[in-house]
């Protein structure tokens, strides 16, 4: 009776090294599905463009020119930032536990605010000491901060995704109930 073993539950017969690899390797796909889930960096520099060629149109003076421009340009924008909606993109959606909830809506929400005090602060500045081509040069300023933020939050949302996904990896087996 003093020799016999219990039984050991599945699973439980890998070494640590093995565990550990498992582990990384999930790791890995977890980092590799945000990845693809988050907007790639041409993005960012389409959406200074389109910004810039907004404000040169104004700035021209012409109406045909901000008649065909403009909405052109918006146009554009609007359809690739439609397109970067992961479920559109890449037909991947990462679970609800794991996307970035009010802190990832405050930063993307804080880049907008951040973006629109620029472009307009900068462009009625401008125009009110009477500087040539304001709206052009408040959006190039526009411009200069969605290039820069925007793989910052971009970066911050991913981390912030991989944090959440590790910190549900981590609460799973509490909340298997072993007893």
């Amino acid at each position: 009776m003093g020799n016999t073993q219990q039984p050991q539950p599945a699973g439980t017969g890998a070494s640590g090294a093995e565990a550990a690899a498992a582990l990384a390797a999930i790791q890995r796909q977890q980092g590799q599905v945000i990845e693809s889930v988050l907007v790639p960096g041409w993005y960012w520099w389409a959406m200074a463009a389109g910004m810039v060629a907004i404000g040169a149109a104004r700035d021209s003076g012409d109406l045909i020119v901000e008649a065909i421009t403009i909405p052109l340009a918006a146009l554009v924008m609007a359809v690739l930032t439609g397109a970067m909606i992961p479920a559109v993109r890449r037909r991947v959606q990462v679970h609800s536990a794991t996307q970035p909830g009010a802190r990832g809506a405050a930063a993307t929400f804080g880049l907008i605010l951040l973006l629109d005090g620029v472009i307009l602060g900068t462009a009625a500045s401008l125009a009110a000491a009477r500087v040539p081509y304001p709206a052009t040069i408040g959006c190039a300023a526009g411009a200069a901060v969605i290039v820069i933020a925007g793989p910052l939050v971009n970066r911050y949302l991913g981390r912030l995704m991989l944090s959440q996904a590790r910190q549900q990896m981590n609460d799973a087996p509490q909340a298997g109930g072993t007893a």
